[in-house]
């Protein structure tokens, strides 16, 4: 079979599951160039590897990546395509017993948790030396406010591929079916609820929504020991749900966007907003709206850094546009 060269960034236009192809051969060279970068590129060819012996499908990634440095923007869709192919080929494979597959997915998951927790943007975290208290500003204050950002926000064109791909693990009929179920048992809005997933956990279905910890064990960053019970390691719906309830997004009756953007933005934090005076990254990574200065670690802000993780208004814009939700109100 000839191999076909492709840019690593390809990944993130969600085509996993056309992509997912049995390599016949030819992972050895995946392993001999990601062995070049070592770190999270070597980790994953080897999983690549390991899933092919089992005769799973792996996402075609048969070259380095584009650059020697572990860039997030392309090491998040390079693993959650890699463990979308797994979870999907593992019915039809001969052989591969669940233990198997759940190895593969938990050590991937890892992987992910790693890279995610080094990018992610930290919620608020009122402690420490460089904490400052923080008054939430009142929704009416700010709520028109959203309503022009929204209105004219703009993907990037250089983003745009990226938006893709985490609209495309949105609406990825498997995560659908877990997002309805939560709306079904909180009536927040199945994209919200997506939207937070691929936030704080990468879409990974092996981390809780709360906060990205592993499924395995109840949560040990804020907040933390949640949930207090739910079935460990398979149940993410009940975890899911918790999470809801335990920012009281349950009880919530209004979902205009006004109202969806002020909570995703409370979700995070108002540090950005209040103390730095920029839009936040948390809603706006991607556009036209943000660009540059996040917290690089609880508390301590970097002007100068760049979010490599895709807002959250951002990804409901890519929905919009693809036809999968209306505007919001």
């Amino acid at each position: 079979m000839k191999r076909v060269q492709i840019d690593r960034r390809q990944l993130g236009k969600g085509l996993a599951a056309a992509m997912a192809l049995p390599l016949a051969g030819g992972l050895g060279s995946l392993s001999a160039r990601a062995q070049r970068y070592g770190g999270t590129w070597s980790s994953l060819a080897g999983l690549s590897e390991e899933a092919q012996r089992l005769g799973l499908s792996v996402p075609r990634m048969g070259l380095a990546p584009s650059s020697s440095s572990e860039d997030f923007t392309e090491i998040q869709p390079a693993i959650v395509d890699f463990m979308d192919s797994v979870s999907a080929s593992a019915p039809d494979a001969r052989g591969v017993t669940s233990a198997d597959v759940d190895s593969l997915l938990d050590r991937a998951s890892e992987l992910l948790r790693t890279a995610r927790n080094a990018e992610r943007m930290p919620r608020d975290i009122p402690e420490g030396p460089q904490a400052q208290a923080i008054t939430a500003p009142a929704f009416d204050s700010i709520a028109e406010d959203y309503r022009r950002l929204f209105a004219t926000c703009e993907i990037r064109s250089e983003k745009r591929s990226e938006v893709m791909w985490y609209v495309s693990k949105i609406t990825d009929p498997t995560r659908r079916k877990a997002y309805d179920q939560v709306f079904e048992e909180t009536c927040v809005p199945w994209y919200f609820v997506a939207i937070i997933h691929g936030m704080e956990c990468g879409f990974d279905m092996q981390s809780h929504l709360h906060n990205g910890d592993s499924l395995k064990k109840k949560t040990v960053q804020v907040p933390k020991g949640r949930p207090a019970q739910w079935l460990p390691p398979s149940d993410w719906v009940s975890s899911a749900v918790d999470a809801l309830r335990y920012d009281k997004l349950d009880e919530k009756p209004d979902w205009t966007l006004a109202h969806m953007l002020y909570r995703w933005e409370a979700y995070n934090g108002w540090r950005s907003r209040l103390l730095y005076k920029i839009n936040t990254p948390y809603l706006w990574s991607f556009s036209n709206h943000y660009t540059k200065g996040k917290f690089v670690a609880d508390n301590v802000w970097d002007s100068n850094a760049v979010s490599k993780q895709c807002g959250a208004a951002v990804m409901l814009r890519g929905l919009v546009e693809a036809g999968h939700v209306a505007a919001p109100a």
